[in-house]
């Protein structure tokens, strides 16, 4: 039992060490970096695979526990110290090595942990055991996904990848104390590690601070002679940061007419970046209320004075500030960044006047969406979404790898549902040139009106400022006594009409003047034909729904030649598109896969039998190529859409991610343990008719999931993957158990042929979810078993049926 403890031990280092990076790479360089970790994860145990293939007397068990851990630390401070910049890897010739250094250092971990894993898959199939070791494995993992939320709650990224390190060293004293003769030397060294790192995490010596990208807010703020850091922690899901600086001037949208400009601010950013203000000006102050009517949302309270007001995802409060010196009856406020929430109300409070301990305003810590379909949530005059992001020019694809469950089709929906008979919905974003995400909001709410029974043309109207975009929705028609309410204050603030009904040529393009009226064009566009608009438009437009809700995704390939002709000449941060980051990043992985997986495999035959007499047929090798590539593909193509799917109904990537990989790992390693007493084609058939229905029941699932408590979704989520899971466990050691009995040789090499699968899909899977939605995704994984279970013969070599 000991050593099968030990197996979970570092199987569960290895995913919290996954997890930790998806966090540090998200951090250190932006949100499209962070994908890097799960590859990484795959490679390091693909290329074990081929080691083994190529000498198959693994190490023991305690060495690769201390390579593992000892290979953490080294990996954290190389590509800590290496100068990677993400924004000019299209034309610093540097960077794509520097890149390759940071990619293949980090896997080294992995590398080590699968050499350990497949080594004790080859040991345990020789007494038939390889299923305990499997299940082990997986059940580790899972477990190792449940303590990184605790570690990176408790410790952020850094400390969680010093636990992991601890993990690891753990379970080498493990396998020393399960076998009876030790190595003084090994357990010497693995003691002295163990000091080392607990040190480390108690006293954090400066140079584990981890060094961000410098086109990060936070590097630059701190560029400001008289920037002061006041503050820096970090939970699970966000890593928050305050600088105090004179060079903060944030206020979206304000009126070039004002009277006030921005009152001074400090500066509050998420990951290193996402600069949000907090403003020193009490809601009671004269100049707030000046303010709140000099900014695009001051027409919804001239529209309906008084309101019940609800903001959603308000951040640093901007918007609740607005709201109360408008004159809001009451405002709520929705946002489940609880780290920002506390700095602002408990920290900043005498700055900001006591804006969030006002007595008009309750605060409650959910997501949008969840808040939505609560019972309490009642019925709003106004419900703002607030514009607490900051401006990204769109050609970057900063934001494009992101999911926003909370401007899709479905969230609107949800939105328009809160409001109380002639009540506004109110949203701004950014304004790009050419059009796009404003352009992109207006189509989300128009469809979001039309699924619920509305016509847009009555009940839209957009307007813009210098730099934003903004767009009330109305639960009744809009009346011409509020359509002079618009025009007057439109013409007192110097904003540009965009759409409203009966807007006629000579209300467009007056103030902020632009060589022709394009974004009326884009919206009446979409008004009118709204398919021909999208094809029409040069970006991918498209309203987004929760099945694909990528809102920041405007990437097409008819970009490509433009985005490469222009790459070096014009600023495109991540090669012109945050997409293409990914195309490179599959490009890399595909590389690195044949490198270190089957190159060495192709050059040296397959664990030295090829050319001898005891070489497997082919027709058996074709089939295991065929079988384990294909569980490679399905496993990922199935789990990953899995984690971003329930981003709803979980409320934050890194905690879908983790709380998914929990259910689907452990229970499949509950399925592995008994894979031999289970037919392997019944458990196929049965896999691929869940992952084909699995769409619908997740659509179905997610709205009775959203007015559940916290603890009751999270309980609702596990019992749903529970069936998958348990079924996704089987097909590996049941291909193994066949392999065993009829060519032994090729179990190492199966591993590495199911790692090197594996790291292609897993950023596959994101790509085509970005382009397709996830259904297609998680249809394609069904596909890919079903390959498999074509792949595997009805009867093994001996005759018995399989």
């Amino acid at each position: 039992m000991v050593y099968y403890a030990a197996i979970a031990l570092i199987s569960a280092a290895s995913l919290l060490l996954e997890l930790a990076l998806l966090r540090l790479f998200a951090v250190q360089q932006f949100y499209h970096f962070a994908f890097m970790a799960v590859s990484l994860a795959l490679l390091g145990a693909g290329a074990s695979g081929s080691l083994l293939s190529l000498w198959p007397r693994p190490l023991r068990p305690a060495w690769s526990s201390l390579g593992f851990s000892v290979s953490i630390l080294g990996a954290y401070l190389l590509i800590n110290a290496l100068p990677f910049d993400s924004f000019s890897v299209a034309w610093d010739r540097r960077q794509p090595f520097f890149l390759a250094l940071y990619f293949l250092a980090a896997a080294v971990p992995f590398l080590f942990s699968g050499l350990l894993i497949g080594g004790a898959l080859m040991a345990a199939g020789r007494e038939d055991r390889s299923h305990r070791v499997y299940g082990a494995n997986l059940i580790g993992s899972g477990l190792g996904c449940a303590v990184s939320l605790a570690a990176l709650d408790g410790l952020g990224g850094v400390g969680a990848l010093l636990v992991a390190t601890l993990l690891g060293l753990v379970a080498g004293l493990g396998f020393e104390a399960s076998v009876g003769r030790r190595v003084p030397v090994l357990v010497t060294a693995l003691v002295l590690v163990t000091l080392v790192t607990s040190g480390l995490l108690v006293w954090r010596p400066s140079i584990l601070a981890q060094r961000l990208s410098p086109y990060k807010a936070l590097p630059v703020l701190l560029r400001a002679p008289d920037a002061v850091h006041t503050f820096s922690d970090a939970d699970a899901t966000i890593r928050v940061d305050v600088v105090e600086t004179q060079t903060v001037h944030v206020l979206p949208g304000l009126s070039l007419l004002s009277p006030l400009g921005p009152p001074p601010q400090a500066a509050l950013l998420i990951d290193g970046d996402g600069l949000m203000p907090i403003t020193a000006l009490p809601p009671v102050a004269p100049e707030a209320a000046q303010l709140a009517d000099a900014v695009p949302s001051g027409l919804a309270y001239r529209l309906r004075p008084g309101a019940r007001t609800l903001v959603l995802q308000p951040g640093t409060g901007l918007e609740v500030l607005m709201a109360l010196a408008a004159g809001a009856e009451y405002v709520t406020a929705v946002d489940d960044r609880r780290l920002v929430l506390e700095v602002v109300r408990d920290r900043y409070d005498t700055f900001t006047g006591g804006l969030y301990h006002h007595p008009r305003l309750e605060l409650a810590l959910r997501s949008g969406r969840v808040f939505a379909r609560r019972s309490e949530a009642g019925r709003y005059g106004l419900v703002v979404v607030a514009l607490s992001d900051p401006h990204r020019p769109v050609m970057s694809g900063a934001y494009g790898l992101t999911e926003s469950y909370s401007y899709t089709v479905e969230a609107f929906r949800d939105y328009l549902q809160l409001l109380e008979p002639g009540g506004l919905l109110l949203a701004s974003r950014w304004l790009q040139t050419p059009p796009s995400e404003g352009v992109r909001l207006f189509a989300t709410l128009a469809e979001a009106l039309s699924a619920s029974g509305r016509e847009p043309t009555e009940h839209l109207l957009a307007f813009r400022t210098l730099r934003t975009l903004t767009v009330v929705a109305a639960e009744r028609p809009f009346e011409s006594e509020e359509i002079g309410i618009l025009r007057s204050f439109l013409e007192e603030r110097a904003y540009d009409a965009v759409m409203f009904p009966g807007i006629t040529k000579a209300d467009l393009n007056r103030f902020q003047v632009l060589p022709e009226a394009s974004y009326h064009a884009q919206l009446d566009a979409v008004l009118r034909d709204p398919s021909s608009a999208y094809t029409a438009a040069r970006f991918d437009i498209r309203p987004v729904r929760d099945d694909r809700p990528f809102f920041y995704h405007y990437f097409r390939w008819a970009q490509t030649p433009e985005v490469l002709a222009n790459l070096g000449r014009t600023w495109q941060p991540f090669g012109g598109s945050g997409f293409l980051v990914l195309v490179a990043l599959l490009i890399l992985v595909m590389l690195a896969s044949a490198t270190f997986i089957l190159g060495p495999l192709l050059l040296a035959g397959l664990a030295r039998g090829v050319r001898k007499r005891t070489e497997p047929p082919r027709l058996l090798r074709a089939r295991a190529f065929l079988y384990f590539s294909c569980l490679g593909l399905a496993f990922l193509l199935v789990e990953i859409p899995l984690a971003q799917r329930f981003i709803l109904v979980l409320g934050h990537p890194v905690t879908a991610l983790a709380a998914v990989l929990f259910a689907v790992l452990v229970f499949s390693g509950l399925g592995s343990l008994v894979a031999r007493w289970l037919p392997a084609r019944t458990a196929l058939l049965l896999l691929v008719v869940l992952i084909v229905v699995a769409p619908v029941a997740i659509r179905a699932l997610s709205p009775a999931a959203l007015a559940l408590p916290e603890g009751p979704r999270w309980v609702l989520a596990m019992l749903a993957l529970a069936p998958l899971g348990f079924l996704m466990g089987i097909p590996f050691p049941a291909g193994l158990a066949r392999l065993e009995k009829t060519a032994p040789t090729l179990v190492p090499w199966v591993w590495a042929v199911n790692g090197c699968f594996s790291v292609v899909s897993a950023v596959l899977a994101v790509m085509l979810a970005i382009t397709w939605g996830f259904t297609v995704v998680l249809w394609l994984g069904a596909g890919a078993y079903a390959l498999a279970y074509l792949a595997l013969p009805r009867r093994d070599l001996n005759g018995y049926r399989v």
